[in-house]
């Protein structure tokens, strides 16, 4: 009989946590820290401290997804990930991978046994290997079909223990959802949620071994079932914005949602309007079907005339009781101009040492025609630019010290402080100066042509319609025993 694995049969130092990726952990969290404004991570289930793990995550944002995992993954067990093999062939580049612990696949092999070679030996080793099934990243209302690269080496690595007579023969999937409040702006928020771990034991091997691809498959349907409960999904991009322009009418931006609910609430809103849900072919009697299909409609109106007039149901809702004025939109405009002026003395001295960030970050969002790739390059040349920024600072602030011991150490001690600082409390700030930007685009239509302050009273009147039905008809469904409704009317009670 086979004698059971214990934590102690792995080794002490953890697989793949060399300096270099402990460099690129350091590099990740400062990332992470900078570009987004909050960081959620949620774990239903203790993640084992020891053992071997595959990971599952969605792929939505490039670079940054992997960034997450390594900066958030519990116990800070080292993560690897896939390349293909043939970046390893590059003489430095290759060495820098492997440092990283990233694991070369030859994808030209036939032989699953050699496509999986280092996968296999760092899960022997007691490694956390993280993939994204999906295969690339995206923009899309819905997660890409899932890969079964993961179900082939989950079960190649089974066959391997099993012909080792290693026990207990099973290997944990961790599932992830990363979710982006706004995946390509900067101080946005994001969303990491670790899912139940499916196991796969000894008789899921036995139903492999009859029929592989029908396991595989199988497996790799669960897989994207785990991944589904973390993310957001939409059928088409009709559901997905009239599901985000309710959750802006309802709840605000972000800051209004406990980011523990964001995925629960948009999911449940997209629920609510999706096709399926309003098809009486597939429910014969669905609750409200026309009242919901009304209320879609309009919400998409909203959402493009707002994005049109460059505003948000946010900006416009202080208006809903009072008709829009010129003096009402000019002490708006005057308050919160004078918030930002007032504060900005504090504020001004990071502003300008960065400005070449922020300079940078608009170049970005004009010149990157993918989505799913801004967030990325803004990253990486900040990072990057950054370096001789602030090394210029240390050295300034190093030179008043005549190049001394103590303005050595102030230097290195204030430099550090001093973008932590500017970093601390840019949020608020952010947020003035978007208001200001809001008040004036406001305060222009009032003052200006007749059909622009029309157009602006208009949305005021549509957004607060909209309210109003999106209040009244979840209300409804929830009496109506609708879980999607519970779901929204449980969060916005745990809100209040």
């Amino acid at each position: 009989m086979a004698d059971a694995e214990t934590p102690q049969d792995y080794p002490k130092h953890r697989i793949g946590e060399g300096q270099c990726y402990r460099l690129l952990r350091l590099l990740s969290r400062v990332a992470v820290w900078s570009y987004f404004r909050r960081v959620t991570v949620i774990s239903h289930e203790t993640i084992p401290k020891q053992g071997p793990l595959l990971v599952a995550a969605n792929h939505t944002n490039m670079v940054l997804d992997p960034a997450m995992l390594i900066a958030t993954f519990p116990h800070y067990r080292p993560c690897h990930f896939w390349a293909l093999a043939r970046f390893f062939k590059i003489p430095v580049v290759g060495k820098l991978l492997l440092a990283g612990g990233v694991l070369p696949v030859d994808t030209k092999t036939h032989s699953n046994a050699k496509l999986f070679e280092h996968t296999l030996d760092c899960l022997g080793k007691g490694g956390v290997i993280a993939l994204f099934p999906e295969g690339t990243s995206y923009t899309a209302p819905m997660h890409l079909p899932f890969k079964d690269g993961i179900s082939w080496a989950t079960f190649e690595y089974l066959t391997q223990q099993q012909s080792l007579n290693k026990q207990p023969l099973q290997l944990s999937i961790v599932p992830v959802g990363i979710t982006y409040t706004t995946k390509n702006r900067w101080r946005s928020d994001v969303i990491i949620e670790y899912g139940n771990p499916i196991m796969v034991e000894a008789k899921d091997l036995d139903e492999f071994e009859k029929d592989p691809k029908t396991s595989v498959k199988d497996l790799t349907h669960r897989i994207a079932l785990g991944v589904e409960k973390g993310t957001i999904n939409a059928p088409d991009w009709e559901t997905s914005n009239a599901a985000t322009e309710a959750r802006w009418i309802l709840f605000g931006d972000a800051n209004g949602i406990r980011l523990r609910d964001y995925v629960r609430i948009s999911q449940s809103l997209i629920e609510l309007f999706s096709p399926a849900a309003l098809d009486d072919q597939l429910d014969p009697a669905p609750v409200l079907r026309d009242e919901r299909q009304v209320l879609k409609n309009q919400l998409l109106i909203c959402a493009k005339q707002l994005q049109r007039m460059k505003l948000t149901a946010l900006d416009i809702r202080s208006y809903e009781k009072n008709q829009i004025s010129q003096s009402q939109a000019f002490v708006r405009l005057l308050s919160t101009t004078a918030a930002l002026v007032v504060q900005l003395p504090l504020f001004l001295p990071g502003l300008i040492i960065n400005s070449p960030l922020y300079l940078l970050g608009r170049f970005v969002n004009r010149w990157e025609v993918y989505t799913e790739s801004v967030a990325q390059d803004k990253v990486v040349f900040a990072l990057t630019l950054a370096v001789p920024i602030y090394g210029y600072l240390f050295y300034v602030l190093w030179r008043s010290y005549a190049f001394s011991l103590i303005g050595w150490a102030l230097a290195t001690c204030l430099v550090p402080l001093f973008a932590w600082y500017h970093i601390r409390f840019v949020d608020k700030r952010y947020d003035l100066a978007k208001q200001v930007a809001a008040s004036w685009r406001i305060f222009v239509a009032v003052t200006g042509l007749d059909q622009d302050r029309k157009d602006l009273q208009d949305m005021v009147k549509l957004r607060r319609w909209c309210y109003d039905q999106l209040q009244s008809i979840v209300s409804q469904l929830d009496q109506a025993g609708d879980p999607h409704a519970r779901t929204i009317v449980e969060c916005a009670q745990e809100k209040e």
